[in-house]
């Protein structure tokens, strides 16, 4: 599986992949601007003006090209409600300038999807969360650094309007009523901090993608194009003693879904997770064709194999 976290804003400078990408710097660095320092008409965030308050796209302002050496943030609008802390889950609408133009790249004002992510240093980056971390709710933040605004485009200083509009604690593990299993093809029960173990399926292999509730959440449907964060563990169906992937293990992360619908993970976890309620867990039978297909995934997964996945539905962003 793999994936980034933010989907309302392009510029993933600001975010961790997940699954499988490098290690995240800790240095707080970015990559240098292409424009050079001299030819800069603006070097700092005092030469950067925002218009409208929180809860509005911002019009920002400045003379272009904008420079700035080393990542700077500042509090415009300081909100009315609490911290934002370490763990938590921050919804956050963001507004992305380019500084070589003065134009928008892109805001989740515009898409009607605003930004989730976790106050977690191994999920976004640190200057993310330096800029973020102690900022009431309700706080316009503005933010600038170094990088390139999409994946194969030049390095440029940015800057983000980031407007924090709610933070929330995530779940853990999935939390709700346990439901009847008698008709699923597996079972799953559980370890003691919620692990999923599963036993061996019955019947035939399905030719269509299969869903199951073994936990029925509480809270909102998952919707097409949101930021999802799950806890999951695959299978085999013709070896179920033992997962191939999971994100059980101990110091693990939720694994990030986004955005979910055309997320870059298999069909089946794009068709799956939509309209499964916050705090489930759900069971995925996956034939090839919604999996990885005649060529596998080598060395775990083979030509043609029909996947099993249980998935416990943490959150819900956008």
């Amino acid at each position: 599986m793999r994936t980034t976290v933010l989907s309302a804003i392009a510029a993933a400078v600001l975010l961790l992949s997940a699954c499988g990408s490098s290690e995240p710097d800790d240095s707080g660095a970015s990559a240098p601007a292409s424009v050079p320092a001299q030819d800069a008409k603006s070097t700092s965030l005092d030469d950067v003006t925002v218009d409208g308050k929180p809860g509005e796209k911002p019009t920002v302002e400045f003379a272009a090209p904008l420079v700035v050496e080393s990542t700077e943030a500042k509090v415009l609008t300081e909100g009315d409600g609490d911290p934002v802390a370490a763990g938590e889950q921050v919804t956050a609408q963001m507004t992305l300038v380019s500084g070589v133009t003065g134009e928008v790249i892109e805001s989740s004002y515009d898409s009607g999807s605003p930004a989730g992510f976790p106050m977690d240093k191994s999920q976004i980056s640190e200057d993310l969360y330096t800029a973020i971390e102690g900022k009431k709710v309700g706080s316009r933040v503005l933010m600038t650094l170094n990088g390139s605004p999409q994946q194969g485009q030049p390095s440029q200083t940015l800057v983000y309007v980031i407007d924090i509009e709610k933070t929330s604690q995530p779940l853990t593990r999935a939390e709700g009523e346990k439901t009847d299993q008698s008709g699923n093809p597996v079972t799953v029960t559980w370890e003691d901090d919620g692990e999923p173990k599963i036993t061996a399926p019955t019947g035939d292999k399905p030719s269509d993608l299969q869903t199951y509730t073994t936990i029925e959440g509480t809270g909102p449907e998952v919707k097409e194009g949101q930021t999802v964060a799950v806890k999951y563990s695959g299978w085999l169906w013709d070896d179920t003693s033992q997962p191939f992937d999971s994100n059980w293990p101990e110091g693990s992360q939720p694994f990030p879904v986004s955005p979910v619908g055309q997320a870059n993970v298999i069909d089946g976890w794009n068709e799956g997770l939509v309209g499964q309620k916050v705090g489930s867990q759900i069971v995925l039978v996956i034939p090839p064709d919604k999996g990885y297909g005649a060529a596998g995934s080598p060395p775990k997964i083979p030509e043609n194999a029909t996947l099993i996945f249980v998935i416990d539905i943490l959150s819900a962003d956008g």
